[in-house]
């Protein structure tokens, strides 16, 4: 049940509706009852698994907070983690070791032994991974951690903490959600609120503008394109890939407007997830503004942790952290080597911008701010689109092609129809607008918080105008539903 669909659509209004008529004390219990059946909608014979991830953390962070040996203590965290990953791992990456073992073995009898007999892997596990299963897992971690280090008290109310972990505008795709900032919020009175109510609504409207008008427009073209690569010119791989960057942002900075917007509407605040990461000026300032929740969970949990261990490496530590961090991370998007080397490129640019920090404060004294703004965004925005062509390439052998063709910039440029490039490009134009504007002049030229009343509302009627008119309607779930 995506968000953009009717079957949601009625979900939602009747989840609301109840929300509202039940006493605030038993809220609690029908959120987890709605999320419940939310998930149970896409994938009912899967509910048991992330409800029984949810039992291990919970236990176990009781165990960590009751248990007074520091060495019983560590047993409790391993045990439980390793426990987490492994189902994590199984569901989602069996598959890529065991094909990945089976291709080295293969290679071995051919080129050691000269065998042109084939190993086969009868290992392969013919069941897609449960929706949501890495956002679960690591929530589950981080709360286990901060338990761990003292942080967090241990959640005793089992039905809360189950909520926390399978609240619906959450669960498929995040934010990931701190136990802390979340769980205090099922514990409060959340009498209506006229404001936040609305505050929310305009949130998910504008998350579901992005998502059905910009989105799922530029994927139309971009899957042309990528799925039949070899047909087409490097002009039209340039533009598509280009088209992509903005897909992928406004099909996920959409999917948490909406889920942001959805969780307000019911009284919860949940953690931002996007701060217009395409305006950043270098590849650090992106991954601070971009999946935010994301990108802090890996710096307090993983990246932070190994700075510190090795930081009489000095600089050498940083380097060897951001590797190591943006490696992981561009594998858990998914068991394939073109997310390996995504995030490999992600950890080469920000170790370079390391060794560089200081050679590039000298430049920038020397240079126009306006000059060295723009500058930086254009080659962030530029290293972003050619990374993410291995993120969206079927296989890194796809994408070194397609960066061939790119290069070798020949070819007409394939439109299809000048109507629907003339959209994407206004589609990109607007975004690119809204984007500046909310940037660089937030407090002016406001039409969504206008003074008057008729302004204000007149965008948001505007708004439902351009959706019912040129929205794509059919454009399926989104991007990092597979993640």
């Amino acid at each position: 049940m995506i968000f953009n669909s009717i079957e949601f659509i009625l979900f939602f209004v009747i989840t609301l509706a109840v929300h509202y008529l039940l006493p605030s004390r038993f809220r609690w219990i029908w959120a987890l009852a709605a999320s419940t059946f939310f998930y149970a909608y896409a994938q009912p014979a899967y509910v048991p698994i992330p409800a029984g991830i949810a039992l291990i953390p919970y236990f176990a962070g009781i165990q960590l907070e009751n248990t007074g040996s520091e060495k019983k203590r560590q047993q409790f965290f391993i045990i439980s983690t390793i426990v987490i990953v492994g189902i994590l791992v199984f569901f989602k990456y069996s598959n890529f070791f065991t094909n990945t073992i089976t291709e080295l073995v293969n290679i071995i009898r051919q080129k050691a032994l000269h065998s042109t007999n084939t190993v086969t892997n009868n290992l392969l596990i013919n069941i897609a991974a449960p929706l949501g299963i890495s956002y679960i897992t690591f929530q589950a971690i981080g709360y286990l951690i901060e338990i761990k280090r003292g942080n967090h008290t241990a959640e005793k109310h089992l039905g809360h903490f189950i909520t926390y972990l399978f609240f619906f505008p959450k669960i498929i795709a995040g934010p990931v959600e701190r136990a802390h900032h979340f769980l205090p919020q099922l514990k409060e009175p959340k009498p209506f609120n006229y404001d936040y109510f609305t505050d929310g609504a305009k949130q998910l409207l504008w998350g579901l503008f992005k998502k059905i008008v910009i989105a799922d427009r530029m994927a139309i073209y971009v899957n042309a394109v990528y799925n039949n690569y070899e047909h087409h010119s490097g002009i039209t791989l340039l533009v598509a890939s280009i088209f992509y960057v903005l897909q992928i942002y406004t099909d996920f900075s959409g999917y948490t407007d909406m889920a942001l917007g959805i969780a307000k509407m019911f009284g919860f605040e949940l953690m931002p997830n996007f701060n217009r990461p395409l305006l950043a000026k270098s590849v650090t300032e992106f991954w601070r503004r971009w999946h935010m929740s994301l990108s802090t969970w890996f710096a307090d949990y993983f990246y932070n942790p190994i700075a510190i261990e090795k930081r009489n490496w000095g600089t050498w530590a940083v380097i060897y952290a951001s590797f190591v961090t943006f490696t992981v991370l561009g594998f858990w998007h998914g068991a394939n080597w073109t997310f390996i080397v995504f995030g490999f490129l992600q950890g080469l640019i920000l170790s370079i911008e390391i060794f560089t920090r200081k050679q590039r404060k000298k430049l920038r004294k020397k240079i126009p701010q306006w000059l060295n703004d723009s500058t930086g965004i254009l080659f962030t925005f530029g290293y972003f689109g050619f990374s993410s062509i291995f993120f969206r390439a079927n296989s890194v052998g796809d994408a070194l092609n397609i960066i061939k063709k790119i290069l070798a910039f020949k070819g007409p440029l394939f439109t299809d129809s000048t109507s629907m490039l003339l959209f994407l490009l206004l589609a990109a134009f607007y975004l690119a607008a809204y984007e500046f504007k909310k940037e660089f002049f937030d407090n002016r030229f406001t039409l969504s918080a206008n003074k008057y009343w008729l302004i204000r509302n007149g965008y948001y009627c505007m708004l439902i105008v351009i959706i019912l008119a040129t929205a794509v309607f059919d454009g399926g779930e989104f991007i990092y539903f597979q993640f």
